[in-house]
């Protein structure tokens, strides 16, 4: 029975840390539909007595980190409040 995308995706943050972007393009994910896998993942995650390990986005101009913005999206935002600027990194996950 193949693995499912969820199975996958949970498979590959067991291994290591990964950014949103990189999960979309190798899972063939619109953003929606990634960030809702890695919901159901964090919940199977929680199951198990493990963990999703998010470290959130940040503004590669002013370095500004957007506390709490994780809880509601994982999704890069567009641009910076602070600064204005729109080079954000991507969030980081991985399971623990």
């Amino acid at each position: 029975m193949p693995e499912t995308v969820r199975q996958r995706l949970a498979r590959w943050l067991t291994r290591g840390e990964h950014d949103f972007d990189d999960l979309r393009v190798a899972f063939e994910l619109s953003a929606r539909d990634l960030e809702d896998a890695l919901r159901h993942v964090e919940r199977s995650a929680r199951g198990k007595g493990m963990r999703l390990r998010v470290k959130g986005p940040e503004c590669r101009d002013c370095g500004f980190g957007f506390p709490g913005r994780e809880r509601r999206h994982l999704h890069p935002p567009s641009h910076c409040p602070k600064c204005k600027g729109e080079r954000i990194t991507s969030a980081r996950f991985r399971i623990a």
